[in-house]
């Protein structure tokens, strides 16, 4: 309790002794904070919870039965970090004054570590070897320096592959936009190559021309891409500091400086060739011939380049997931995305061009022409702008669904609000202080502590002796906790068997029911026979049936079962379950509590879940701007496709400016084209990533799929403003081009001709 706002919290205590840490540090702030703890009943806070509480030095809170004097702040933990912080908030004080606050008794929750300090490897193996037998005979268990190291190296990799995968995304879409931006230019200097095979160049010479000038775009290209990378690398610390979950340090990595101008460089030689190598078969009858289209043949520059972009996605992919395997899946996931994309693409433009009203304005009507316009690329922008959308969207419906698993929805006798560690003798007590609230009871639950001794008529020793029975060490020597009752609970199905019992007249007459999957850990079936040990007294069970038990619904819920009258006089606590709607009611209803039963905790599912969105919601700004990149570079392609067919589109605009139309007509055809082509883009992301989401969701993460469709139409409008505006951006020229201008411009070349005669 904090006395200075008589708030309480649920806190993790944890109590130090001697010379902590080994290794890392323990900043607090004031410094010497730790020194000061040490020394009496003085407390540290972590500085989330002291912020939260607008707790300050020399304040005082009460843990247990005793006052402390808060001397500090901690700032930065050995172990811990800002997600730990934020999801189990620690109080410190010292090891000597933990027995005075009367936490630690019978039935307490409470684990003990011991730090040691080893001065060479052979010293660990010797100590670990020591230790062994009271890990298997008392269930404890060790950890080391270096496995900590190996464990966070796991998880940092595992973050590691899946940010290099979205920037795998975004470079794949810029191969297509090299790809893309290079056959409309080979294609409109068509006309060039033929004059110059006119005066006598060879196909080569006409390829190597064009080949220079994009290989020199590249380079320039990929430095500068390069600078913006370490520049925005240097910007996301100060943009992004408050959304990290972890405090992070960026430095700037050379390395990768030089691998992006490498890729860079790459990407634009490799995926320039194939457009551009048509042009060496441009024969000089284009001239005369401007239709005239030449007989394609497959060379073996052909063949290697194709060979050489079929590999290269692979082998990139590999390289930033340090695994072919993963990287070959995530390929091959990659090119399922971009083949369904490209069919739901041609299957929208398909229905758009049979079924569009042939009674629309003119406006509309030609808007819609254009996006099947030559060169116009439609297709392309599509599946770039689209698979933008989908990744962002995927990863929305993902976020949906894992916060659907924590948040406590649907009925509303369900609870937010859990009193434990009730005493029998509290328990009427406590009810009549739940319903002086006006607060429902949803459930007063008894819980009983006990363990396993004897599993299918074999003991537990005999068991973990044995070599051949495969059930882990831990389901047989944890400890469980049970609760009897004749009936299942709101969140519970009978899958197998029958409903716990105790059956009269019987020798063997106590049956339990147990949880689905917890039976396949245990190995256990119906009618299987189960011996508890319940505060030192063997209780004989069997098994009566199996339970699906939904977790998250209405807890508490248990693994085990009895049925009444069995464990009614043995030790046990009590929960009692119920839902605070009113944040002012649930503070005064804590204060009383507190005051009147310091033993019972309370645990407030309200605050958990504020904790989870808020985590997710910094988590997934991040990841939604990294995977903007993707979004972005489709944008580029739309721009590239625009800029390149302007000269085609401002011969049609002075021909309809020549028939009448006017500026702000010819305007909005082409917002309308650009609109068309946000919103087919933005229904062809959607439409995938509800399938490629509820795919994930069901067989990778194994949750149920949950869809935002609020957030999901924010994306989808998202994605439509920006092509209309980088569109009209791109296209401003080319609206405001008069048809004067334009025949000027034919003249002129026109005598450029007559002269060069």
């Amino acid at each position: 309790m904090f006395l200075n706002t008589k708030q309480s919290r649920l806190i993790k205590l944890t109590a130090l002794e001697g010379d902590f840490p080994f290794y890392g540090d323990l900043v607090t702030q004031p410094a010497n904070a730790h020194e000061r703890m040490q020394s009496g009943n003085y407390a540290m806070l972590d500085e989330s919870l002291a912020r939260q509480y607008e707790v300050s030095s020399d304040d005082t809170i009460k843990i247990g039965s005793l006052n402390f004097i808060v001397v500090g702040v901690v700032e930065k933990f050995p172990g811990g970090g800002a997600l730990t912080t934020t999801l189990a908030p620690a109080v410190y004080i010292s090891m000597s004054a933990l027995d005075s606050t009367g936490l630690v008794q019978f039935g307490s929750r409470v684990n003990y570590s011991l730090f040691v300090k080893t001065v060479s490897d052979k010293e660990t193996e010797t100590l670990i070897k020591s230790v062994k037998t009271l890990i298997k005979d008392l269930g404890y268990s060790y950890d080391t320096i270096e496995e900590r190291k190996d464990d966070l190296g796991d998880g940092f990799r595992s973050v590691y592959r899946f940010f290099s995968m979205l920037a795998f995304v975004a470079l794949i879409l810029g191969c297509i936009g090299v790809a893309s931006s290079v056959h409309i230019y080979a294609r409109e200097k068509r006309d060039e190559v033929a004059v110059l095979r006119c005066v006598g160049s060879s196909g080569w010479q006409a390829f190597n021309i064009y080949f220079i000038q994009i290989f020199v775009l590249g380079v320039v290209g990929s430095f500068i891409g390069a600078a913006l990378g370490v520049g925005i690398q240097q910007i996301i610390p100060y943009a992004f500091g408050e959304y990290l979950p972890l405090e992070l340090q960026f430095d700037i990595s050379w390395r990768a400086f030089g691998e992006g101008v490498f890729v860079g460089i790459l990407v634009s030689v490799l995926f320039s060739i194939l457009p551009l190598v048509a042009v060496r078969f441009v024969p000089p009858l284009s001239v005369l011939r401007a239709d005239f289209t030449p007989v394609r043949t497959f060379s073996k520059v052909r063949w290697v380049t194709m060979i050489l972009i079929g590999l290269f996605p692979i082998i990139a992919a590999a390289y930033q997931t340090r695994s072919f395997l993963i990287g070959g899946s995530f390929t091959l996931g990659l090119a399922v995305a971009l083949a369904s994309l490209m069919l739901v693409a041609i299957g929208l433009l398909f229905l758009v061009r049979r079924f569009f009203p042939r009674k629309g304005t003119f406006i509309f009507r030609h808007a819609l022409s254009n996006l099947f316009r030559p060169n116009n690329q439609t297709q392309v922008l599509l599946v770039t702008i689209g698979l933008g959308a989908f990744i962002i969207a995927t990863l929305n419906i993902i976020q949906s669904s894992l916060l659907n698993q924590v948040e406590f929805k649907g009925n509303t006798n369900q609870s937010n609000t859990i009193l434990f560690d009730i005493q029998s003798s509290q328990r009427d007590a406590v009810v009549n202080l739940v319903t002086k609230h006006n607060l429902p009871i949803n459930q007063v639950v008894p819980i009983v502590t006990c363990r396993l001794s004897e599993i299918k008529g074999r003991s537990i020793d005999e068991l973990e002796k044995d070599d051949t029975v495969k059930i882990p060490n831990w389901a047989m020597t944890r400890e469980y906790r049970v609760t009897y009752r004749d009936s299942l609970h709101v969140s519970e199905e009978l899958l197998k068997g029958e409903i716990h019992s105790l059956k009269k007249n019987q020798t063997d007459s106590v049956w339990v029911s147990i949880s689905e999957g917890m039976h396949e850990t245990l190995q256990l079936g119906v009618g299987d026979s189960l011996v508890f040990d319940v505060q030192g007294v063997p209780i004989k069970t069997f098994i009566s049936g199996i339970r699906k038990v939904d977790w998250p619904e209405d807890p508490p819920n248990f693994i085990f079962v009895f049925p009444n009258g069995v464990l009614e006089n043995a030790p046990q606590i009590w929960v009692v379950s119920t839902r605070v709607d009113d944040p002012q009611n649930v503070i005064q209803f804590q204060q009383e509590l507190v005051f009147g039963f310091p033993n019972v905790s309370l645990i407030d599912l309200r605050l958990i879940l504020s904790t989870v969105n808020e985590l997710f919601s910094k988590v997934g700004l991040v990841v939604r701007f990294l995977a903007l990149f993707s979004i972005i570079t489709g944008l580029v392609v739309l721009a590239g496709a625009v800029m390149n067919s302007r000269f085609a589109r401002i011969k049609e605009n002075v021909l309809l400016r020549t028939i009448g139309a006017r500026t702000k007509q010819i305007m909005l055809i082409t917002l309308i084209e650009y609109g068309y082509v946000g919103i087919f883009s933005a229904i062809t992301g959607m439409i995938l990533s509800l399938g490629g989401g509820w795919l994930l969701t069901k067989f990778f993460f194994e949750v149920q799929f949950s869809v935002n469709v609020l957030e999901l139409a924010i994306i989808s409008i998202g994605v439509v403003i920006l092509t209309i505006v980088i569109g009209w951006w791109n296209s401003r020229e080319v609206i405001s081009t008069p048809p004067c201008r334009y025949c000027v411009r034919r003249v002129n070349l026109g005598h450029a001709n007559v002269d060069g005669k």
